[in-house]
């Protein structure tokens, strides 16, 4: 049994790490195309898709990072190894600079420049920086670079959303889902380097988000903005899982966002992100979880009404994280009841009790849906990320 773990504890979170990596290693090494496989059946057999995306590529590089740092297991060393190479000489454009989308076995599949890609292999980077893999610290110089030269607009303090592959033009798309992870990998770079412009640009994200854009929103993060960043409730209307620009309040990113500021808070303590974290958490509860079949659905219209009852595999990961730092900051009792409420709901439900890893979605009664267990670009990775996040701040007593 896969999901018997003990979630209070630092060793139970870590067995449930290595037994979702498990499902990957050593089956996500293409040792023909370089890279990472991407697409995986319950059983943890392989799909037909052959196509790398640049999220996907990150994230599979962040986890075995993680499971380098925590086991100091070589195999899993070998495996970001691995990614690093990939990204370095085949996802790499040498020409214009950045990273393509898509590849697929010989060449590029989708040249252009996605920041929510950047932002990935931004945070992987910076994990394998910590695990000391090779071509780590050259990565991570790259990856800031482009980052900050191409993709930033400093009049309005967050990222654009996607370039040419030449960098001659620019989506008029802006979205917050994108800056979201570009803060949570600046606030990570700072705590793996100490160097302070990391954390001052994680939290003029942070503030830009929850606080300017939100007051577009009576508080609440919508996903999709214009140019000059005003709220656009007709980009992609209805399609509330888009993977990158979703329709809609997304209820997982309330939650993302109050552990976003919660863990701003454990660097630079400050009255309004502990006092945001809460608010968008309790929103996020209020309006979004499941009382009759317990977890969380997953978007709402901007009339405030639930339009996917869906339960997202990432949505109870990011709730979890939440719950545990905003329990750990403020004692509340409400907290450390929603982290073991939800945590039983996942092991329920949500864990392949036989092969390991997440389900990535359950209809709205937790019946599971469809045949693909890691879709692209799935990897596990929040679920791992917030496991491996719980662990580092709340130590044995969770």
């Amino acid at each position: 049994m896969k999901n018997t773990f003990d979630f209070y504890t630092r060793q139970g979170l870590l067995q449930h790490i290595e037994e979702t990596l498990v499902f990957y290693y050593p089956q996500a090494l293409d040792r023909k195309y370089g890279g990472y496989h991407e697409g995986y059946y319950m059983d943890g057999s392989l799909t037909n898709d052959t196509t790398k995306h640049i999220v996907g590529q990150a994230r599979h590089l962040y986890n075995f990072s993680v499971g380098y740092m925590l086991t100091e297991k070589e195999k899993y060393k070998e495996a970001a190894q691995h990614g690093i190479s990939f990204f370095q000489n085949k996802m790499r454009d040498h020409e214009y600079g950045g990273y393509y989308t898509e590849w697929k076995e010989g060449g590029a599949a989708d040249d252009k420049k996605l920041t929510y890609g950047h932002a990935f292999i931004f945070r992987a980077a910076v994990a394998a920086v910590e695990a000391e893999i090779e071509g780590a610290d050259e990565l991570l110089a790259d990856i800031y670079q482009v980052l900050t030269e191409k993709l930033y607009e400093p009049a309005a303090r967050l990222y654009k959303d996607e370039a040419t592959r030449d960098w001659s033009s620019f989506l008029e798309y802006r979205g917050q889902n994108c800056n979201m992870h570009m803060c949570e990998s600046l606030i990570t770079a700072y705590e793996a380097t100490a160097q302070r412009h990391y954390l001052d640009q994680a939290l003029s994200i942070a503030d830009k988000v929850t606080n300017e854009l939100a007051a577009q929103s009576k508080g609440l993060i919508w996903e999709n903005y214009d140019e000059v960043w005003m709220k656009d409730e007709s980009f992609n209307y209805g399609e509330t899982r888009d993977e990158f620009r979703a329709y809609g309040f997304v209820g997982g990113h309330q939650l993302e966002w109050s552990k976003l500021l919660a863990w701003l808070n454990l660097h630079q303590p400050t009255s309004w992100l502990l006092e945001r974290a809460e608010e968008l958490y309790q929103m996020g509860w209020k309006h979004y979880y499941d009382a009759s079949n317990g977890g969380i659905y997953f978007a709402m219209s901007p009339e405030k009404e639930i339009i996917d009852k869906g339960k997202s595999y990432w949505v109870m990961a990011e709730a979890l994280a939440a719950s545990a730092l905003l329990h750990r900051q403020t004692g509340n009792d409400i907290y450390g009841k929603h982290y073991e409420e939800l945590f039983r709901y996942v092991q329920g439900v949500f864990i392949d009790p036989e092969h390991g890893a997440w389900y990535p979605w359950l209809t709205a009664d937790n019946k599971v849906e469809g045949q693909v267990k890691s879709p692209s670009p799935k990897t596990d990775y929040h679920p791992i990320s917030a496991s491996y996040l719980i662990m580092s701040y709340r130590g044995e007593d969770l």
